[in-house]
């Protein structure tokens, strides 16, 4: 494992570098639509940390992170808790909604898009977690909290999904944001892994769990192209759950070079 983090800003294979965190990288330095980047070092994404290592606290207790957003379901949880060695950073904001079950949340998706990922099915999410998604964002706003790592089970799809509206925000092009998303495809033999490590063996061959799993960029351009229609972008999406103007403008302050 890289002991340096701003290596993996430049690593290809930072998915593979901790050792028990699927699915771990930084946001990289994207370039924006209207000139300059997204700051480096600000933002990271993962799966679960559960199963984190020693050696994976200390180098994640070493990039200073504020806050760990956790975007998993509370039936996701580990009965034990949180078992790594980071619970003070902690932030717990589940964006499905905790009235109902998460077995129930999967059946009703699967029942109205089938099995595995559309982006309609990603449109639904906005619609099920909208004022979560919205104090979700708030906390791009305080600088205090940086750097944020923001995780839910597979690190793909809840987290994918925010993670695309705090980019569109900030002025990636859909292009980035649907290629870094892509990415995840290369963390699915671990996210198994890891289920059947916690006690989640998913059904199917390892074929039906790579469709089901998988994270195609057009997925993503596809939901982000629906946003847009649906709501006229993930700015305008946000302003109607309530997020003001002065909070959109300070995130994208917070994560822009020039």
């Amino acid at each position: 494992m890289t002991a340096d983090p701003n290596s993996h800003s430049a690593s290809p294979d930072a998915a593979d570098e901790l050792d028990g965190v699927h699915n771990f990288r930084p946001l990289p330095r994207f370039p924006l639509a209207d000139g300059g980047q997204l700051r480096s070092g600000r933002i990271y994404r993962s799966g679960a940390l559960d199963l984190a290592t020693q050696t994976d606290i200390a180098y994640l207790s070493a990039l200073g992170l504020g806050t760990i957003l956790d975007l998993r379901h509370p039936d996701e949880l580990l009965p034990e808790g949180i078992a790594h060695g980071l619970r003070e950073r902690v932030r717990h904001l589940s964006i499905f909604p905790v009235s109902s079950t998460q077995e129930e949340i999967i059946a009703e998706l699967n029942g109205r898009y089938g099995v595995g990922i559309s982006p309609e099915r990603y449109l639904h999410y906005l619609g099920l977690g909208g004022a979560r998604f919205a104090e979700a964002f708030e906390l791009f706003a305080d600088d205090a909290n940086y750097p944020i790592l923001v995780h839910c089970t597979a690190g793909k799809d809840r987290t994918g999904v925010l993670l695309a509206l705090v980019l569109e925000v900030v002025g990636v092009t859909h292009a980035e944001i649907a290629a870094d998303y892509g990415r995840s495809d290369a963390a699915i033999p671990r996210l198994i892994a890891f289920m059947e490590r916690t006690g989640r063996k998913p059904e199917g061959t390892p074929e039906e769990l790579f469709r089901r799993f998988t994270t195609p960029p057009e997925k993503m351009t596809g939901f982000l192209a629906l946003l847009g229609e649906h709501h006229g972008g993930a700015a305008a999406y946000l302003r109607n759950q309530g997020v003001s103007d002065a909070t959109i403008t300070r995130v994208r302050e917070l994560l822009t070079e020039r």
